[in-house]
């Protein structure tokens, strides 16, 4: 057995270790109960039999408290400032798209598939680097009210969303510990997989082509998320430490919801934000995203000038084209 001058010295660092991971594992799971309730919609309501697909890409923030970061038991990690090494928020990209189908009584049903993946060399704060990958899975039930003539639009919305992924990290730094040399290579991971059930309210107005909207959402979230953090001593002075935790999020998240949708001949486009309301990261945790649905339906021919005038969200008059069985475009 390799002997290490400096264990016995220091034995509670498996702990500190430990305690790291109950806040990493605790604050991630913080933020995924308020991201994986992001499944906004764009207002624009899909006609019966009609299938209409959007893309978005995006942006969110995750805080993590250091605030609540644990006082370490052992002198030596204090020293090498190692809670610095964490970072106080993490940014993440965002791609999702929607393939919606609509059903009878100004309502409509939609399947969403969201990827969150990290750009190369992607650095959680200045002396630690990751890459990770996030997956999401969900479904969206709609219907829509009033929205006649000059009537603003209101679609209240039930979702369900499987956030699964993991996340790997690592960073090293240099001390010195009774006057031996430690070089620590430290190395982590972070692997959740939750689910998120809520419901929300949009209110949406036609101004010629733009369609500004405003909303609430709430969500109840499910699952876990472990975290994992392992270091070694290439001096070989201190022997190999290790800690890991898991945490459940919480359940109770809502959000307030805003944006616009422009409506052009060829595309809709349309950018939208969320902040946390109620939460743990209540008025700190907040999505962004900008995207496109496209104005042309695919299903059977026949549908009605008025419909396809309270689809399209304007009060122009416009003629539907049929470009082929089952293809029709909005002029």
């Amino acid at each position: 057995m390799m002997a290490y001058p400096l264990q016995a010295t220091y034995p509670d660092l498996n702990t500190d270790f430990t305690n790291m991971m109950g806040w990493m594992s605790g604050q991630m799971a913080n933020g995924l109960g308020f991201n994986a309730g992001e499944t906004f919609d764009p207002p624009r309501e899909v006609t019966d039999r009609r299938i209409q697909t959007d893309l978005s890409l995006g942006i969110g923030s995750m805080p993590f408290n250091k605030s609540q970061f644990p006082q370490f038991t052992d002198s030596s990690l204090q020293a090498a400032g190692v809670e610095n090494f964490f970072p106080s928020s993490v940014l993440f990209p965002n791609l999702t798209m929607h393939l919606r189908a609509g059903l009878p009584w100004r309502s409509d049903f939609a399947l969403r598939f969201a990827d969150m993946t990290t750009p190369p060399s992607y650095k959680l704060s200045n002396s630690l680097t990751g890459n990770g990958q996030s997956n999401s899975i969900g479904a969206t039930l709609r219907k829509h009210c009033f929205g006649e003539g000059d009537e603003p639009l209101l679609t209240f919305g039930a979702n369900y969303n499987h956030v699964f992924g993991n996340f790997a990290y690592g960073t090293s730094f240099s001390n010195t510990i009774d006057a031996l040399p430690v070089n620590e290579n430290v190395s982590g991971r972070l692997n959740w997989n939750v689910n998120s059930f809520g419901v929300n309210a949009i209110l949406s107005h036609v101004f010629g082509n733009w369609v500004p909207f405003f909303g609430l959402g709430y969500n109840y979230v499910t699952g876990s998320v472990s975290a994992g953090l392992s270091a070694v001593d290439s001096n070989n002075n201190l022997g190999p430490i290790q800690g890991s935790a898991s945490n459940v999020p919480y359940p109770n998240n809502a959000s307030v919801i805003f944006g616009a949708q422009f409506n052009h001949s060829w595309a809709n486009w349309f950018f939208n934000g969320e902040l946390e309301a109620a939460g743990p990261d209540k008025g700190k945790a907040w999505i962004a995203q900008a995207g496109f649905s496209l104005p042309f339906y695919i299903g059977v021919s026949g549908v009605s000038k008025e419909k396809y005038m309270k689809g399209k969200g304007s009060q122009k008059e416009e003629t539907p084209l049929s470009l082929e069985p089952g293809i029709i475009l909005l002029q």
